[in-house]
């Protein structure tokens, strides 16, 4: 995980890796909401992904988000995720429309 700082170290939220089934990882962010519509997301997730990627050995990392969060999707599309799935589906427990994104680091 990676908390995210501003220069003067106020934290502002983080990036997470997630592991799931089948040695599949999934990307988490959040951004408080003081702090959003400013990058920080985007800047945040596309520094992550090489290193976290490098340092837990993969080359691909799922992301989901509900439909409903174009923030969210915004920010993965941005960073090089591709959407492979929009429908409804198991969300934390929940039968509800998602978004489902996959990054590849080539």
């Amino acid at each position: 995980m990676s908390t995210e700082l501003l220069s003067d170290g106020t934290n502002i939220g983080y990036v997470q890796s997630v592991p799931l089934d089948d040695g599949i990882w999934e990307i988490g962010f959040h951004i408080g909401a003081k702090y959003t519509r400013n990058g920080y997301a985007t800047e945040a997730v596309r520094t992550f992904m090489p290193v976290i990627m490098d340092k837990i050995g993969i080359t691909k990392m799922a992301g989901v988000c509900l439909a409903e969060n174009i923030a969210s999707q915004r920010v993965m599309e941005k960073c090089g995720f591709v959407l492979e799935f929009r429908g409804v589906d198991n969300y934390q427990g929940e039968q509800r429309e998602i978004c489902r994104y996959w990054f590849e680091n080539k």
